[in-house]
């Protein structure tokens, strides 16, 4: 656990900052460079930026958690790439539709969205055990 006032006043004010960049990367991932991969990283530093303030102690779950959210990404990526293959499509044939909502006017719903987020979970699962397990205390 860190003392350190400033660090936990910089990481108060970043970490909001930073999980909002996240969605921002992600939702623009599908048109624009981006996507589930760099929004993952920058949600898992968000992650971590905690973990250097409060320490391992202050933790109610441990490392084996973020396995599961691994699994859980892997599966939803898995699943949306097969999901056509079952219906009698080509492996990972993407699909888009559009819906009409009340003040934000058309949104387009895609596929790809939902295998970007796997893959989004899964990095963020990643990174978190593999930074959580070099910086645990043995």
């Amino acid at each position: 656990m860190n003392d350190s006032l400033i660090l936990a006043t910089a990481v108060r004010i970043t970490r909001p900052v930073l999980f909002l960049f996240a969605v921002v990367l992600f939702l623009k991932g599908h048109n624009a460079p981006g996507g589930g991969f760099i929004a993952g990283l920058v949600t898992a530093v968000a992650v971590l930026l905690g973990l250097f303030v409060h320490g391992h102690g202050n933790r109610k779950t441990g490392r084996p958690t973020f396995l599961y959210v691994v699994a859980a990404g892997l599966g939803l990526a898995l699943l949306t790439a097969l999901a056509p293959t079952l219906l009698g499509w080509p492996f990972f044939t993407h699909s888009f539709g559009f819906i009409n909502l009340p003040l934000l006017g058309s949104i387009e719903l895609a596929s790809a969205a939902l295998f970007d987020l796997g893959v989004y979970v899964v990095v963020v699962g990643n990174v978190v055990t593999v930074l959580y397990a070099l910086t645990e205390r043995r």
